[in-house]
């Protein structure tokens, strides 16, 4: 009988756990969610790997800015 009731309560209270866990996931999704895409692209940093370019004017072409 006491078996049955901690074991009650244990699943009782991973449920609650389980659930209250699965709520703040949705709703941290949802605000990532609900920014547009260039918001998300402004908050992006550029990736170090890439060179800023600029033309050559006399043969027009492009070589990584120093």
């Amino acid at each position: 009988m006491m078996t049955e009731v901690l074991g009650g309560i244990a699943l009782f209270a991973g449920g609650v756990f389980l659930y209250k866990t699965l709520k703040r996931e949705m709703e941290r999704l949802q605000e990532t969610m609900a920014q547009p895409v260039y918001a998300k692209a402004r908050k992006a940093r550029p990736d170090a790997s890439y060179t800023r370019l600029v033309q050559d004017p006399v043969t027009g072409k492009y070589r990584p800015l120093d």
